[in-house]
């Protein structure tokens, strides 16, 4: 599997670097130029709403009575992010420090376990009504889009099958028993799989905190649509907020069938070359908003990974040493 992964990198970062070339890398570099540092750290600082809001549908996914406060949480969801984003061959290295952050921040093993699982689905949730909001988007602005039509089609597939297995894991057995098998090699770090799995079914049945949940995910997303226009004006390349919403919307779903993929890597550039002539936009621009948002995940990310695995030796340490006399 690791040599998929490695495999699945190379080949994304020779197709990244193979678009950049063909678009032109001088046109690329002179847009991410046109940024500067000042728009850069602007477009960094602007990331902290869309945290913010990712975090706040966490933490509404744990029980009320839950130690945790939203800022803890947040972090959490920062470093889990940041774990997809920088440890490109980890598998499931950002939900296991995202939840081990979550215990850091008050919350029980099993309540780490089971909040993540939750708010792995109402995140998949918001991000097909996004995606469908970005097709009602791009329908306006191109009606003759020939991607409308496969894209609505694999989008009513999956809602139905979300829509089934939601149903099957909370009344069936059978499916609880593979998830558990599924889930077991990384949520036996924080408890006991089956009490996980029974907390998860709890927190299905507070329909108003998963309701709240999932609105507070897409409105999480419309940011993401909001950063990458403000980015784009920034570089001195304008669109309109629906085009911005129609080319990322469209970018989540890409992202998400290639999965096997570390970080997305040469499927995001490419999501974006072919998706930016759609809205009117050059595919160099579309190309220096990809590396932007790139080295934005980095710049947030590596520190933040650095800040924990920190404090995560502190903690080690006390423990393997007890306390001072």
């Amino acid at each position: 599997m690791r040599k998929f992964a490695v495999l699945a990198f190379m080949t994304g970062l020779a197709g990244a670097v193979a678009l950049v070339v063909w678009f032109g890398a001088g046109a690329v570099a002179a847009a991410v130029a046109g940024l500067g540092w000042l728009g850069f750290l602007v477009f960094c600082i602007a990331h902290a709403p869309v945290a913010a809001l990712l975090g706040a549908g966490w933490r509404v996914c744990l029980a009320p009575g839950a130690r945790a406060s939203v800022p803890g949480v947040v972090w959490a969801r920062i470093l889990r992010d940041a774990g997809a984003e920088v440890l490109p061959f980890s598998e499931i290295g950002g939900f296991v420090i995202g939840a081990r952050a979550a215990m850091m921040a008050g919350v029980t093993g099993v309540e780490a376990a089971a909040s993540t699982l939750a708010d792995l689905t109402t995140e998949a949730v918001a991000q097909l009504a996004f995606i469908a909001l970005g097709l009602v988007a791009l329908a306006h602005i191109r009606p003759a889009a020939a991607v409308i039509r496969p894209i609505l089609i694999a989008l009513v597939a999956v809602a139905g099958l979300s829509v089934v297995l939601a149903l099957s894991l909370r009344r069936g057995r059978w499916l609880s028993r593979v998830c558990g098998a599924a889930a077991k090699r990384w949520l036996a770090s924080f408890g006991d799989v089956d009490r996980a799995l029974v907390a998860l079914r709890e927190i299905g049945r507070r329909r108003g905190a998963v309701a709240v949940s999932l609105a507070l995910h897409l409105l999480a997303w419309l940011g993401v649509a909001l950063e990458a226009w403000l980015a784009l004006r920034l570089i001195g390349a304008p669109i309109s907020i629906e085009s911005a919403i129609a080319m990322e919307s469209l970018l989540f779903a890409s992202r998400s069938l290639a999965f096997f993929a570390p970080n997305a890597l040469g499927v995001q550039e490419g999501a974006y070359a072919l998706l930016a002539p759609l809205i009117g936009l050059a595919p160099a621009d579309a190309l220096a908003l990809s590396l932007i948002k790139r080295a934005r995940d980095l710049v947030i990310g590596a520190p933040a990974l650095l800040i924990w695995q920190r404090t995560e030796a502190a903690q080690a340490w006390r423990r393997r040493t007890g306390p001072a006399l």
